[in-house]
């Protein structure tokens, strides 16, 4: 569905989030990358697009670009709980590695 919002609204940031992040929960990283680039291009470096990218690299084990991210975007948006939980899961995930 998100394919076709973005085919149909291409100047509509909502559908390059929400399709990239089904490219990642497809583990279709080639194409969520294209489509974090395209959201780039349309509405920059938002924290909700570090917050996206740093979720998708998290997903394909990149912890450190994982956290650079989304730290750009907490710094972007500190109030925010989605970014705050982003990275507790990654200090989670980054505790189990080292145990």
């Amino acid at each position: 569905y998100y394919k076709r919002v973005v085919e149909l609204s291409p100047n509509d940031p909502e559908g390059y989030i929400g399709l990239g992040a089904s490219y990642d929960r497809l583990r279709r990283f080639d194409l969520a990358d294209r489509v974090y680039a395209a959201l780039y291009e349309l509405s920059g470096g938002t924290a909700q697009y570090y917050n996206n990218v740093g979720y998708s690299y998290m997903l394909r084990g990149k912890l450190s670009e994982a956290l650079t991210n989304f730290r750009k975007a907490q710094k972007l948006d500190p109030d925010s709980v989605v970014i705050a939980n982003n990275l507790q899961i990654l200090r989670d995930a980054t505790a189990e590695t080292r145990a």
